[in-house]
């Protein structure tokens, strides 16, 4: 068989083999699906409880308890993320080098924690043509709800945080040390413009970004890290410490 015919015959065997797959395609049984599932809370807002607590809690400086047999008292601490505010209160106080015991009658001193506040706030901001309603009452104009036109529409969430510990002696009930109050907040916010968005930024993200994809930005030299923790002398802390020596360490047996 000449050459230009086998080539012929090799094109149209390709193009009779891909007709055929698209008229027998469509008889072919075929399934997929993806199961999608939302939990009760949105992770944004665990995200904005979690934050604001853990920020909170950084600013307390526990080194006055350093080495002194501790019982941690949480009583009194209510949140919703109840594992995770006192497991974080556990870590703060170990990282800092307290000494922490299982039971009252093993510790020195107990440390009462509270929480002051914890939850969220939310407002939202548009300029455009919000959603309206219109009544069956205005002839010629069918009754329905025209959507909202937005031209800037603006979403902030804020999470809000505020805790306070205090320690006193076990066996005399003296007040020995005291935390102060200590607040921190949290946000997340979504811009849509023209309808286009949204454009995702707040504390919890780490940065902005667009439908999921980071926008990168420029370091700010002014800007202050508002996880540091400050001094124990910061007047926002609010500190009473009475020293402990170390025969008062020595001489406590559990």
């Amino acid at each position: 068989m000449p050459e230009h015919k086998a080539g012929w015959n090799r094109v149209s065997i390709g193009v009779r083999s891909i007709v055929t797959a698209i008229v027998i395609a469509p008889s072919l049984a075929g399934c997929g699906s993806t199961k999608m599932t939302s939990t009760p809370r949105t992770g944004t807002e665990q995200l904005l409880l979690t934050n604001a607590w853990d920020t909170a809690l950084r600013k307390i400086d526990f080194s006055p308890l350093t080495g002194v047999p501790v019982y941690l008292d949480t009583q009194y601490v209510t949140a919703i993320d109840q594992g995770w505010v006192v497991s974080s209160l556990r870590q703060a106080l170990l990282s800092q080098g307290v000494m922490l015991r299982a039971k009252p009658e093993q510790a020195q001193w107990v440390v009462e924690a509270r929480v002051g506040a914890y939850g969220t706030d939310s407002y939202n901001f548009l300029i455009g043509i919000p959603q309206t309603s219109v009544p069956t009452t205005v002839t010629g104009v069918p009754a329905g709800t025209i959507p909202e036109i937005p031209f800037i529409k603006k979403s902030h969430q804020e999470g809000v945080a505020k805790l306070a510990l205090f320690a006193y002696d076990r066996a005399t009930g003296q007040l020995v040390w005291k935390s102060g109050s200590s607040t921190a907040t949290s946000n997340a916010k979504e811009v849509y413009v023209g309808g286009v968005g949204p454009i995702q930024s707040g504390t919890i993200r780490g940065g902005t970004e667009f439908v999921g994809v980071k926008i990168p930005a420029g370091s700010d030299p002014n800007a202050t890290d508002e996880n540091q923790l400050p001094t124990k002398n910061s007047p926002s802390l609010d500190p009473m410490t009475i020293p402990v020596s170390p025969a008062d360490r020595d001489a406590f047996v559990p």
